[in-house]
């Protein structure tokens, strides 16, 4: 555990002696929230000042985590809805707390649209603008706002910022989000759906062909980074049964639905290949030898008839990897203990490193089959 910064000072203002975590003297000065600069700050050793803060400019250190002796922290006096605030973008927080400060304006914009609020401080803070300016900014129309942004200039655009619930916000997701909201395809689907996530618009991000009127009721709130790849791994795998037929998810608006169409083209899919089995047996070309040698409970597919198996078995349509598998581009693996999965592995930059891995159906394996697969593809398992 990090030893707690020294408090020197009280009143409007919180010195904290990093000495004793950065192993030299130097103390940073904040201004608390209640002063008449919220926030500002500079950093001094002895006397001597070292930097000051400029306008959204952090001082490099979690001063929002940082505690003194007595365990208090520069975040106790910020009121809970600025902390609501910083907390969707926490590598943001100490300018999104200073933004909030600036002005009511500010605070109004943040209160009542968190995602225009936390972009317009990452443009200016990307352009060193001052408190004055900002100050300009928070006065034009939120229409004009999104023209800085790169974004339409148009009020719907506006009303469909204010209704994207956030959860806490990666640094580089902000880009990604920009990118999304650029897309007049997205735009569209975003604008009719009812209650719009930011998980919708990871989703489209990742999956952006094709798009459907009811594909963004497969993620909702609560959907996990997990579960959007499983979904986009679902997607690819209908396409490729359906030979590219996009029509064919146009009535898919549940994960349900999701699940059934995909079973039902498996079926379809392994009822073919199992017409074809006597053909394949046949191959000339030879089944490729394992790329990495099997380990308790792991074991490569052998032979052209064990990969259309493995498909059958499995209810999915691993079957169809057959020309990669081929190409070595692909090889195919089944860990039988202590859960039965399929393990692809893809070469790539002249290594194989591990694919995809999936239960029946192509349900996500657990966390802990998933850590022994990795540690095994990187030769870490005796």
């Amino acid at each position: 555990m990090n030893k707690p910064a020294r408090q020197l000072s009280i009143s409007t203002r919180v010195v904290f002696d990093l000495s004793v975590i950065l192993n030299y003297d130097i103390q940073i000065s904040v201004e608390d929230w209640h002063s008449e600069t919220p926030l500002k700050w500079c950093s001094k050793t002895d006397e001597s000042i070292l930097a000051e803060g400029r306008f959204l400019k952090a001082p490099g250190l979690p001063l929002f985590t940082l505690e003194d002796e007595t365990g208090k922290r520069i975040s106790d006096g910020i009121p809970l809805p600025v902390l609501e605030i910083t907390r969707l973008m926490p590598a943001m927080a100490f300018e999104l707390a200073q933004a909030c400060a600036s002005s009511q304006a500010a605070s109004e914009l943040a209160e009542s649209s968190p995602l225009l609020f936390i972009l317009l401080v990452d443009y200016a803070r990307n352009y060193s603008i001052t408190r004055e300016v900002f100050e300009e900014f928070l006065r034009l129309k939120r229409t004009t706002m999104l023209g800085h942004f790169g974004l339409l200039q148009n009020k719907s655009v506006v009303k469909l910022i204010s209704r994207i619930e956030l959860t806490p916000l990666l640094p580089w997701e902000l880009k990604d989000v920009t990118d999304t909201l650029r897309q007049t395809e997205f735009i569209e689907l975003l604008r009719h759906h009812p209650n719009v996530h930011l998980n919708h618009l990871r989703f489209l991000r990742r999956q952006k062909h094709p798009l459907w009127p009811g594909m963004l009721h497969l993620v909702d709130r609560n959907s996990t980074a997990i579960d959007i790849t499983w979904l986009i791994r679902m997607i690819r795998d209908i396409l490729e049964m359906a030979e590219d037929n996009a029509l064919r998810l146009r009535q898919v608006h549940s994960r349900d639905a999701l699940q059934e169409l995909h079973d039902r083209l498996v079926g379809q899919f392994n009822r073919v290949q199992i017409a074809q089995t006597f053909v394949q047996s046949q191959r000339t070309d030879e089944y490729p030898e394992a790329p990495i040698r099997a380990i308790d409970g792991i074991e490569p597919l052998t032979s052209w008839s064990e990969l259309l198996d493995e498909g059958v078995s499995m209810n999915h349509c691993v079957g169809s990897y057959d020309l990669r598998v081929a190409e070595r581009k692909v090889f195919i693996y089944r860990m039988v203990h202590p859960e039965r999965l399929t393990i692809s592995l893809e070469y790539r930059n002249n290594r194989w490193v591990l694919g995809e891995v999936c239960k029946s159906r192509n349900a996500n394996p657990s966390t802990a089959a998933l850590d022994y697969i990795r540690r095994w593809v990187e030769g870490l398992e005796s």
